[in-house]
């Protein structure tokens, strides 16, 4: 099912809501909303509407090893299961109910319909981006290329320019590598040297433990013998009686007093 028929609706009530709701995967409050471009009216350099969104924690969405923006659009839907027609029904009519108290009822329609239909309510309470605010937006995109223009051959902006490049490629080399490491050790369970190594290395790591405690005993047993046979220990010792036997005396006669 295309939804690219539609109008590219801005609508910042709509995109701060569904900011608040969980995140479709964790289940935890969202922190972005992700604008879906599958199957959708986005295009290149073109925003879908923005009633074609999910709600995303930004581990899910930029900065986690399987986020959205890492592994590409199709394959984290198809790693999560969403059925993401589903999900704009979900909340397009979520939305209408919490901010115009409207029920509806959607029985015995497709999602193409549905989400036809929840659209038109949205359009028809006046929630598309009028005219002006389309043109600030073109404006401002237009100041922004005039921009890029001008730093063009600014020996800063290039060097930037290199570093984030190598920046992005680190990233992503570091994420292929613990991708590949992820692998390596999945494959590797029920692998029988494997199973044997490890077998193997807990056996030597027990064996370093045991030998570890014995020495410590050994070490506590050695101190005690020597400070046995030490002369101001064992003065101390004979002091430290004394004086416990003079407190508990002391103790003793309060007690006598005090009956």
């Amino acid at each position: 099912m295309e939804l690219t028929k539609y109008s590219n609706h801005r609508s910042a009530a709509y995109l701060n809501w569904l900011r608040k709701q969980t995140c479709v995967i964790s289940g935890r409050k969202a922190e972005c909303a992700h604008h879906i471009r599958l199957g959708t009216n986005g295009g290149v350099s073109l925003k879908p509407s923005d009633y074609f969104c999910i709600p995303l924690r930004n581990e899910y969405h930029t900065t986690g090893l399987f986020a959205l923006h890492v592994i590409g659009e199709e394959t984290f839907i198809k790693q999560f299961k969403l059925n993401i027609h589903s999900l704009f029904v979900k909340y397009l009519k979520e939305y209408i109910t919490h901010k115009y108290k409207i029920l509806i009822d959607l029985k015995d329609k497709s999602d193409e319909q549905m989400i036809a239909y929840l659209i038109q309510i949205l359009e028809e309470k006046d929630l598309a981006v009028s005219p002006v605010v389309k043109k600030k937006a073109s404006a401002k995109a237009k100041s922004e290329k005039d921009l890029k223009i001008k730093l063009k051959g600014n020996e800063f902006y290039e060097k930037a320019k290199i570093l984030k490049r190598e920046k992005d490629k680190e990233l992503r080399q570091n994420i292929k590598a613990t991708t590949k490491r992820e692998k390596v050790s999945t494959s590797l369970v029920g692998n029988e040297f494997y199973e044997k190594a490890k077998e193997l290395k807990r056996s030597k790591d027990k064996e370093l433990r045991d030998k570890l405690k014995e020495n410590a005993k050994k070490e506590k047993s050695s101190t005690k013998l020597s400070l046995k046979n030490n002369e101001f220990y064992q003065k101390s010792k004979e002091l430290k009686r004394q004086r416990d036997k003079e407190l508990r005396d002391k103790i003793k006669q309060a007690k006598k007093a005090s009956k």
